[in-house]
């Protein structure tokens, strides 16, 4: 943990020939007193806060380095090997310049003195963005044992024979590239390969037969996210195989034939493997990593899968699988598992309970019905619970309240017809503090889950060391949760910090708990399209970290309260098709608020909706114009009263004088005659002849 910046008193220690200061918190730009230090044989900087240039050129008079280990977390950090011409006078066997954005202002080109470097054993120069076609130089250099270029911008084709130029490869990572074309037959050349990573290129064509029958010691190979197509070959991997998003065929039968019985992770989702889970799948009981999603598979799952006791995690999500689960009891070691999006059918009856260590379950969007089992309490460890999409009925159980690890629940789309139960505001989500961890990421990483260090020991002499831990934020565990009306996927990292309730598209009675605001992490609440009714609890204002609040499509009524206005992180909002009244906020978050987030509540009005308050006094420019209104109303009202009455007043008075004064009566008798026979000449009147 030593921070700050390297003393440049150090450059007293002329007769120095180890500087290693390696995962620490150092910061500032990088030492200029490595410059004097020219006894050096290994220098490493590995994996500190420095930013700033750090010139290569500082370092051509050290004859004797052979190990040079720069890594930076700093976006600032840049390796400059081309601003000035110079010559290296060593002769390294080891060389790590990861993430430090090599030679940025040259346009990101491969340092060019690396062609003068012929005694490498060792080189990882990943994540620097580089650009151009696959270094020539490197096929000069046969006692490579490492190389990793992986995370540049490199294109162009493969070269054809580098097996036969890098006989000696044991770890080859060119992932994260451009490169094209088909994998050169040569592979099969590099007899002692161990690890391949060629994913996350645009490979096509087949999987050269070499690469399967040839490389007999390789253990770990990754071509995941290629347009690689064909049947897979027969590998007698026994550890990694990655072969996922491709475009491989065949059926599953055939694939699990030409696999090792033995191999630990297999992942083949999205491709186009077809036909049912053989029975023969029970073979793999060492394995711990099944990952056979978005295919075309087909038919039940057998019961023989219940052999496969070392699971750790298994997706056959988004297949056509059909019928119920009868018994998964089996997996005492499984801690995510993936059943989703499948034709999955029947009552959860199968047992689950004996999964101590399940952290993800996910059946959403099968048709499974009946009620949600009380067993889900004895999952203790159950951080994500994904039963959405499914004809589940009846109560929410309140087992459910006891699960003290829960971070994401999603009830949505089924048939639930209760009330929200109050003890939900023992749900957890996020409150609790998490001292598990998703395993160890080591300084050389090697795919997900297997990892190799390669250094040099006090005598540099060159060794390895493999671990065996599983990590599982590097298999990119994924957990699908709907918010901010958008369905993402959370993984790794991100999902560890997701929090979230949904209850939407239910049949839910009753009103909102108060106790639902004692969720003070929850960041996603949905519990729209129900027919939730009464208020919204003032509690809500509680729920300090929430973003995505949507309680629309219910019978809410009573006025939103003024304190969510303390919601100061919320960015989506509905209340849409509720029975609300009054004005809504206008403060804080709610100012971004407009008319789509209330359509729907004829009682809500408002300057935010273009809806005129009557009789609302919401503030004093509103109160003015609503009683201006009211006056004017009460003016028109008044002067048709008082026209009315003037009119039949002036009425009477006149019919009355004519009754009183026959003079009157017959001189108007004689001008309304005068009128008549003006506007009709030939009508006859009574006691008149032509």
């Amino acid at each position: 943990m030593f921070s700050g910046q390297l003393p440049e008193c150090l450059s007293n220690l002329t007769n120095l020939r180890v500087l290693d200061v390696g995962s620490n918190l150092f910061s500032g730009n990088f030492p200029s007193f490595t410059t004097n230090l020219t006894t050096l044989t290994y220098l490493s900087l590995y994996e500190n806060y420095m930013q700033g240039s750090f010139s290569m050129s500082t370092l051509a008079n050290h004859s004797d380095l052979q190990v040079l280990y720069i890594s930076s977390k700093s976006i600032g950090a840049h390796i400059e090997t081309e601003k000035t011409k110079w010559f290296p006078k060593f002769q390294l066997k080891l060389l790590i310049l990861r993430n430090c954005n090599i030679n940025m202002d040259k346009g990101s080109v491969i340092p060019t003195f690396l062609s003068y470097q012929y005694n490498l054993i060792l080189v990882d120069i990943s994540e620097n963005k580089m650009v151009g076609s696959f270094p020539s130089w490197l096929l000069h250099n046969n006692h490579i044992n490492y190389l990793d270029i992986s995370n540049n911008n490199l294109s162009g084709f493969f070269p054809k024979d580098i097996g036969i130029f890098l006989p000696n490869v044991t770890h080859l990572d060119i992932s994260w590239n451009s490169f094209e074309g088909n994998i050169p037959s040569s592979i099969g050349k590099m007899k002692e390969l161990w690890s391949l990573d060629f994913s996350h290129n645009y490979f096509s064509g087949e999987i050269p037969k070499q690469l399967a029958i040839e490389c007999n010691e390789l253990q770990y190979l990754k071509l995941s996210n290629n347009f690689l197509e064909g049947n897979i070959p027969k590998f007698h991997i026994s550890e990694v195989l990655f072969l996922n998003n491709n475009n491989f065929s065949g059926t599953l039968e055939d694939v699990l034939g030409n696999i090792n019985a033995g191999l630990d992770m297999l992942h083949i989702s999205n491709n186009s493997i077809s036909g049912t889970i053989p029975s023969s799948i029970g073979m793999f009981s060492k394995m711990r990593v099944l990952f056979m999603a978005e295919n075309l598979l087909e038919g039940e799952i057998p019961i023989e899968i219940s052999n496969m006791t070392s699971l750790e995690i298994m997706d056959l999500s988004q297949n056509k699988l059909i019928g119920p689960i009868t018994d998964l009891s089996y997996f005492p070691n499984l801690k995510f598992l993936y059943l989703g999006k499948n034709d999955l059918s029947g009552s959860i009856t199968f047992d689950l309970s004996g999964m101590s260590q399940l952290e993800l379950l996910d059946l959403t969007d099968n048709k499974f019905s009946g009620k949600i089992p009380n067993w889900m309490d004895k999952l203790s460890k159950l951080r994500v619970l994904l039963l959405g999409g499914n004809n589940l009925e009846g109560d929410i159980p309140t087992q459910l309240c006891l699960l003290e690890k829960i971070k994401i629940m999603d009830l949505s789309r089924n048939m639930l017809n209760s009330s929200i139960p109050s003890c939900f505001r023992n749900l957890p989500f996020g409150q609790y503090h998490d001292d598990d961890n998703y395993g160890p990421i080591f300084e050389t990483t090697v795919g997900n889950g297997y990892v190799i260090r390669y250094f040099f020991n006090s005598i540099l002499k060159f060794e390895s060391l493999v671990p065996n831990e599983l990590d599982d934020n590097l298999l990119h565990l994924e957990a699908e949760f709907r918010t901010k009306h958008m369905d993402y996927y959370y993984k790794g990292k991100v999902l560890e910090n997701m929090t979230g309730l949904d209850l939407s598209c239910n049949n839910l009675i009753g009103t909102i708990p108060s106790q639902i605001g004692n969720l003070q992490k929850i960041i996603a609440l949905n519990l729209s399209h129900n027919y939730l009714s009464g208020p919204i609890p003032i509690t809500f204002s509680n729920l300090t970290q929430i973003e995505s609040l949507d309680l629309s499509y219910n019978k809410l009524s009573g006025e939103i309260p003024s304190q969510l206005t303390q919601l100061n992180l919320l960015s989506t909002f509905n209340l849409s098709y509720n029975n609300l009244s009054g004005t809504p906020p206008s403060t804080g978050q709610f100012q971004d608020f407009d008319e789509d987030n209330y359509r729907g509540n004829p009682g809500l009005c408002g300057p935010l909706l273009n809806r005129k308050c009557e009789g609302i006094a919401s503030s004093p420019s509103s109160q003015s114009n609503g009683t201006g209104e009211k006056e004017t109303k009460v003016d028109i009202t008044s002067f048709y009263w008082s026209f009315i009455g003037s009119y039949i007043t002036i009425l009477l008075a006149f019919i009355t004088v004519l009754c009183i004064n026959a003079r009157w009566r017959m001189a108007w008798f004689y001008y309304i005659s005068k009128v008549m026979r003006t506007c009709f000449p030939t009508f006859l009147f009574i006691g008149e002849f032509p």
